[in-house]
């Protein structure tokens, strides 16, 4: 039996312990879950080793001045993180000044890939000309009207019962159905990404199984 059929038997098993969960929680599913993610941290860690650790720990032991700031502070940083193992409150706070710019850095990319990437296109394209043809004007037109809409559900400071608080609820309303609408259509994309998978995956079980019955 050659190497790629005994792979292709052992990915076909666990193929189907995973579909196990559909009758409910199981040790063959259970099984699955742990070797999963036992290999993805083992393979994480190996990763991280042979490409973070050790080149930075060889390039400190080297001693020039660039890769003393470029891997000596991220060390140090890691370093702020290990009182917290103890559990001593003494120097627990040490973790607090990593973890301060860890969720600082990544606030920051997040709201800034926000504007770059969404906002900001977002505010072009309801901005653009309605030059064209009638297609084109017509999905600028709903592409404006749309996200008007959308952003009066999210206004909530005028009176409800003045003029302009009953014409942002009619807006408001209109808004909620067009994200539902939307989260709609994200959902049923995912639900097709999911079914394709399972179909794949099917299928390779059911190419194994023909392989080995000789079919």
């Amino acid at each position: 039996m050659s190497q790629d059929v005994v792979v292709n038997i052992i990915a076909a098993l666990l193929t189907l312990m995973v579909l196990s969960r559909v009758a409910g929680d199981n040790p063959l599913f259970r099984i699955a879950q742990y070797l999963f993610v036992g290999t993805s941290l083992g393979l994480a860690f190996v990763v991280a080793y042979h490409q973070v650790l050790r080149p930075a720990a060889l390039a400190l032991l080297n001693g020039s001045t660039p890769a003393v700031w470029l891997y000596g502070v991220p060390f140090l940083l890691g370093a702020l993180l290990l009182p917290r193992i103890t559990g001593d409150q003494r120097l627990s706070w040490l973790a607090n000044i990593p973890l301060a710019l860890i969720f600082g850095v990544g606030g920051a990319l997040a709201i800034g890939g926000a504007i770059i990437g969404t906002l900001l296109p977002q505010i072009r394209d309801t901005a653009r000309p309605l030059t064209g043809g009638t297609g084109e004007i017509v999905g600028v037109v709903v592409l404006v009207v749309g996200t008007v809409l959308t952003l009066a559900s999210f206004y909530y400071t005028a009176p409800p019962e003045s003029r302009s608080g009953r014409i942002i609820r009619g807006a408001a309303t209109i808004g909620h159905w067009l994200i539902m609408i939307a989260f709609g259509f994200f959902f049923a994309g995912a639900l097709q990404s999911y079914l394709s998978a399972l179909v794949d995956r099917v299928n390779f079980v059911l190419a194994t199984v023909r392989s080995l019955l000789g079919v």
